[in-house]
C-alpha cells in the first residue's frame, strides 16, 4: 500500500461554502484518482454533514451524481462513481461545484489549489489540512437560515434564543473546527 501511495498525484482542494459569511471552508488533500463518489464522502466528513440528502457535482456544463439521483433529475447525469477528480479538474485554478441538500442548497465551491506529483511522503487517501469555522447544522435552512441561527445564538436576549439553542444542542459552537476529529474519520476512506 505504501508503494502505491508514494507514486500517486495528490490534489490540494479548497472547499468553500458559498453564501456563508464569515467564510466557512476546508482545505483537503486527496488523490487525483479518487472518484467523485468518494470525494462526496470526504466532503461529508470535512463539513460534518450526515449524508441524509441528495447531492451532485457540476463542472464544465456536466453534472455527476449518485445512481439514486437519476430518478429525480431529468437532465443527463454522469455516474459519480465512474469519473475521477483528475478527469474533472485538469489544472490549478480549476473548480467544481458540489451541491448537498437541494432544499437547503448547500453549495461548495471546490478549487484545485495545488498539484503534488509523486509525493515523497506517504499520505492517507484523504486528509484535511486546515479549515475555518465549525460545521453547519443539518436542515438549518441553508446559508441564510444558518446565518440567522448563528446570529440568534450570539444573542441570549433574542426571543428565539432558547428554542434555537435547544434545537442546535448545548455543545454546538459555530466557530469550533475539529481537525483531529475530521482526520480520524477521513483516514478510513479509501480511493
Amino acid at each position: 500500500m505504501a508503494a502505491r501511495n508514494a507514486t500517486r498525484t495528490l490534489y490540494q482542494l479548497k472547499a468553500v461554502l458559498v453564501g456563508v459569511s464569515p467564510p466557512l471552508w476546508r482545505r483537503v488533500l486527496v488523490s487525483s484518482k479518487m472518484k467523485l463518489g468518494t470525494l462526496h464522502a470526504v466532503l461529508q466528513v470535512a463539513f460534518g454533514w450526515n449524508d441524509c440528502h441528495l447531492h451532485q457535482f457540476e463542472a464544465g456544463g456536466k453534472v455527476w451524481g449518485s445512481r439514486e439521483m437519476e430518478q429525480y433529475d431529468e437532465l443527463p447525469m454522469g455516474d459519480e462513481d465512474k469519473v475521477t477528480i483528475g478527469q474533472v479538474l485538469r489544472g490549478v485554478g480549476g473548480s467544481l461545484l458540489y451541491t448537498y441538500d437541494f432544499g437547503d442548497d448547500w453549495r461548495h465551491k471546490l478549487t484545485l489549489e495545488r498539484v503534488i506529483p509523486d509525493p515523497a511522503v506517504v499520505f492517507p487517501d484523504a486528509s484535511c489540512l486546515t479549515g475555518k469555522r465549525g460545521s453547519p447544522q443539518e436542515d438549518s435552512g441553508g446559508p441564510w437560515g444558518y446565518g440567522d441561527l448563528v446570529a440568534i445564538l450570539k444573542d441570549p436576549s433574542h426571543e428565539e434564543y432558547s428554542e434555537r439553542r435547544e434545537w442546535a444542542g448545548e455543545d454546538f459552537d459555530p466557530e469550533r473546527f475539529d481537525l483531529i476529529g475530521i482526520n480520524s474519520v477521513l483516514k478510513t476512506i479509501k480511493v
